[in-house]
């Protein structure tokens, strides 16, 4: 079974890692108890000094603590955009890749265009081995249809009713008193309710399953839901690749990359998105 690490540490001298914390200790420490204020100053604190020390073993074990307050504070439930942004930079930094990739996707189901987090979440995406599905670093799609996350799916449903009446209305207009410019104008709400259509149909289609990140390195992926069962890859996955959970069964679950590729992984080697 070979050791993803040796391949995370060559990649990350090939890509010189601009990576730092999102410095929110002021906006953060007004949210939280005193305790846990002390903790992310702490955090800072030792993140810094990691940055500073020249003896590596040193450098990995202070980034690891970082990454481990930071998280203790996330466990007490403060859940920010800059704080799993923290996480996973201070777990990129002590290459930890799929803590990194994990913590900088769960800032951005909180805020999808929180800068530093698709930042360092790119970066982390060039570590892993060139072989390993990833997403695109921008979906068209998805960028298209953010807006919907801002309403929810019956308030979409009624505006696309009201559409598409409008658009009935206009075409009936222009039908019978032969208005060419009512005709055209009322292509503007059919296509509204179209857009509306398609993002309703996009949501139902992507909540088909959870989503996860492999957190477990060197997991082994397989045709089906046993051990025995062959490999579904030459090599075995690294932590880092970002998956879609389509069923559990028992210690199993079966997955979808991002390359559309279906595989069973042990359960006990992902972690979800959501923390629910």
């Amino acid at each position: 079974m070979t050791n993803n690490l040796p391949q995370i540490k060559k990649r990350m001298n090939q890509h010189f890692l601009l990576v730092t914390l999102c410095f929110f200790s002021v906006n953060l420490t007004s949210i939280v108890a005193e305790p846990l204020q002390e903790k992310v100053q702490q955090a800072i604190e030792i993140y810094a000094e990691a940055q500073s020390s020249t003896d590596r073993e040193e450098r990995m074990e202070k980034f690891r603590q970082a990454q481990r307050l930071f998280s203790y504070v996330s466990d007490k439930g403060v859940n920010t955009p800059a704080l799993y942004t923290n996480i996973g930079t201070s777990a990129l930094q002590a290459e930890n890749l799929g803590n990194a990739v994990l913590s900088f996707r769960r800032a951005l189901l909180l805020d999808p265009d929180y800068p530093k987090a698709l930042k360092n979440l790119k970066q982390a995406r060039k570590l892993l081995p060139n072989w390993v599905p990833k997403p695109s670093d921008e979906n068209i799609l998805d960028s298209f249809f953010t807006w919907n996350k801002s309403i929810s799916t019956s308030e979409r449903t009624g505006l696309a009713a009201i559409f598409f009446f409008v658009s009935s209305i206009g075409f009936s207009i222009s039908i019978y008193w032969r208005i060419g410019a009512v005709r055209n104008l009322s292509f503007l709400p059919l296509f509204i309710w179209i857009v509306l259509i398609t993002s309703y149909v996009i949501e139902i289609n992507s909540s088909d399953g959870k989503e996860a990140v492999v957190t477990v390195n060197d997991t082994i992926a397989r045709v089906s839901d046993s051990i025995n069962s062959p490999q579904s890859f030459s090599q075995p996955l690294p932590a880092g690749i970002e998956v879609v959970v389509l069923e559990e069964r028992g210690d199993w679950a079966r997955v979808i990359l991002s390359n559309r590729r279906e595989a069973w992984l042990s359960i006990r080697s992902l972690t979800f998105l959501s923390k629910s």
